[in-house]
């Protein structure tokens, strides 16, 4: 077990909960297109109703009259391929997320959050009913920092209690996951995860495998290196028509909570056991516990000084190259972190970036 001693330059508030995203209500009155201060889609053809949409806690929303919506009596419906009506995107439908990994969990690391990094985009399709009916999560690679060779994601879908919701997995290419996941191929579609008490969603088995070229470890953390270049690709999940849930009681990234189903997003680095997950959601039943030694008394995924090891930004933002801290990189996030401002990634400091790629 990697043992800590790393002293921080900084304290992070003990209660702090490491989010830059949050629930926004908004009540619409008639059938609407949903954009942000940006203008791109939020939310598409969605009927009157209360919503919780997840966003950025800096994001201002607004709603226009969707005069090409279908009739309200018409319930949505969709074969693999094609299209459902009523759609909510995070962070947008054009948009991507940055998500950033540390991989030397339960041990700190060097703070450069770049092990792996990669832009995430989700599309909640649902019915007139405002019941998730299917989910599609876009991946958009970007760079590693890690010296691990074997590198996957995962999402999970996890109740209160253990439930399951996963009917069928599509992905838009063959996917490489044996090496971390056991599932079924029902020819076309897989299964989630086997041997779960809750849904385990396979994304990739093999991150690095979604860049052109593997001959180094390091992979676009570092300005004097050539540009890799990467491979998008996306996982459509059906939900089973027994068990679609009202949008409402969706939640992400949180832990898990009675009544709420919470999408997770995991990456795995060496083996099975080594799941890196945001704060406070659940790990699987693969997963190694006795790295919580080293955390102790925590179990959240979180250090005994509240530091992490996944972050995420609403934004597409640069990440900091090899060695250089994610603090000094972004120098609001040490004041982010006692608790000033909403996030964190604005200014940015130039030198620290990678930056001979704009993603």
């Amino acid at each position: 077990m990697p043992k800590n001693n790393y002293v921080p330059d900084f304290e992070v508030l003990e209660d702090f909960d490491w989010k830059t995203i949050e629930y926004r209500p908004m009540t619409l009155t008639q059938t609407s297109i949903v954009l942000n201060e940006a203008g791109d889609t939020v939310g598409m053809s969605l009927p009157a109703g209360t919503y919780n949409f997840i966003v950025g806690k800096t994001t201002t929303l607004s709603a226009i009259p969707d005069t090409s919506a279908a009739s309200a009596n018409e319930v949505s419906t969709k074969a693999p391929g094609d299209k459902y009506k009523e759609v909510i995107y995070f962070p947008s439908k054009n948009g991507y997320a940055t998500v950033m990994y540390e991989d030397l969990f339960p041990a700190k690391g060097d703070m450069d959050m770049n092990d792996i990094v990669f832009g995430i985009n989700i599309e909640f399709n649902l019915d007139n009913q405002l019941r998730l009916r299917s989910l599609k999560i876009s991946i958009q690679p970007r760079a590693i920092g890690s010296s691990y060779s074997s590198i996957g994601l995962a999402a999970s879908l996890s109740g209160g209690s253990y439930d399951n919701y996963v009917d069928k997995i599509y992905y838009s290419e063959a996917p490489s996951i044996g090496n971390f996941f056991n599932v079924t191929n029902y020819g076309g579609s897989y299964s989630a995860e086997i041997g779960n008490l809750f849904d385990v969603i396979p994304l990739t088995g093999n991150f690095r495998g979604h860049f052109t070229d593997n001959s180094e470890l390091f992979l676009n953390v570092r300005n004097v290196d050539p540009v890799i270049g990467t491979n998008n690709f996306w996982v459509y999940i059906d939900i089973l028509p027994s068990r679609i849930f009202h949008i409402s009681n969706l939640t992400f990234l949180d832990a898990p909570s009675i009544g709420k189903v919470n999408l997770d997003i995991f990456a795995l680095f060496g083996d099975r056991g080594k799941e890196i997950h945001f704060k406070g959601t659940r790990p699987t039943a693969f997963f190694y516990y006795p790295y919580f030694v080293a955390t102790w008394p925590k179990s959240d995924f979180s250090s005994p000084d509240n530091w992490v090891w996944a972050i995420l930004s609403d934004q597409s933002i640069r990440h900091p190259q090899e060695f250089a801290k994610i603090y000094h990189a972004y120098p609001s996030f040490t004041s982010w972190t006692s608790g000033g401002g909403s996030d964190w990634y604005s200014p940015a400091v130039t030198e620290f970036l990678y930056t001979k790629k704009t993603f």
